[in-house]
């Protein structure tokens, strides 16, 4: 889902709060000029539309579907002269391809502004017994450990950007928008011996926090009807002792058999990641989000 800005420990995430997102007064600026595009721009985002059938005229299409994941992820916690242990996904007897359900939509505001808003999400749980001894949010869980995992991220995206080439079937342009990641990883386990078992407690990260990106989008309609859209950005941030990063890239295919609905497929790939070090331990943090997305579209 991302090399990416997403997996720790207790402590560590209420500290990345405030150092691994962006500062309150860029997001604030970044949200009042989007507000103040859109309302300047929604007293004409209808006139193009009127006048064309192009699919890329239309002022506002919305689109909901499934993306298949084919997810990689770990954490690592490496402390004085310890050695570097890696969990991943699969240790902890998470699904690695899964489906989840997706959402979002377009909006042209004028001739030149574009608004695009996605929200798209992994969540499994998972059994698995430990093939090695690992430390999890101040938890050591031995080999043998048996496991019970979840993991949910939901991902809200927000990207506005201006065409500054704009033809009668083509569309290019840049702008800025921002990544609000929503993620929790829990690790709860059980050990036993001479056929006593012991309850070793739960490990929990939680992430909530946004994170700025540089945007470029570009679409084409090779007819009225068939169009294609990509899009890519990212950013990457140091702070301190943190060393922060998302980068992103799509691109989807959609057919219009119906004046105000068609269907969709395509690819979206999101890398994220996190580094906290502050000199007596490092943990690193990774996940990968790729996966084909399939969905139906509309447009009022």
């Amino acid at each position: 889902m991302i090399k990416g800005a997403i997996i720790g420990s207790s402590n560590f995430l209420s500290s990345t709060k405030l150092s691994c997102k962006m500062g309150g007064n860029e997001l604030k600026l970044i949200s009042t000029c989007m507000v103040i595009v859109c309302w300047l721009g929604f007293t004409n985002a209808w006139a193009d539309e009127k006048a064309s059938k192009n699919v890329l005229d239309k002022g506002i299409v919305f689109y909901g579907g499934i993306q298949v994941y084919q997810a990689d992820g770990q954490f690592s916690y490496v402390k004085d002269d310890d050695p570097n242990v890696k969990v991943d996904l699969d240790d902890l007897g998470l699904d690695e391809n899964a489906v989840s359900p997706i959402i979002g939509g377009v909006i042209n505001f004028g001739r030149r502004w574009t608004l695009r808003l996605d929200y798209f999400g992994y969540h499994d749980n998972g059994k698995a017994t430990a093939d090695f001894e690992f430390d999890f949010d101040d938890i050591t869980y031995p080999v043998g450990t048996r496991l019970d995992s979840s993991i949910d991220l939901d991902l809200y995206v927000a990207n506005l950007s201006y065409n500054f080439i704009r033809t009668e079937r083509a569309r290019l342009g840049v702008g800025v928008g921002v990544h609000v990641a929503d993620f929790d990883l829990e690790v709860s386990g059980k050990a036993s011996a001479a056929g006593v078992k012991t309850e070793l407690g739960t490990g929990q990260t939680d992430f909530l926090g946004p994170l700025p990106n540089l945007y470029i989008m570009g679409a084409y309609s090779f007819t009225d009807r068939f169009v294609v859209r990509t899009g890519a950005g990212g950013m990457s941030l140091n702070s301190g002792d943190y060393s922060c990063s998302l980068y992103f890239s799509n691109a989807f295919v959609e057919y219009w058999p119906f004046r105000y609905a068609g269907f969709g497929a395509g690819y979206r790939y999101v890398t994220a990641n996190i580094e906290y070090e502050p000199g007596h331990k490092k943990e690193t943090y990774d996940v990968d989000l790729p996966g084909p997305v399939f969905y139906v579209t509309a447009s009022f």
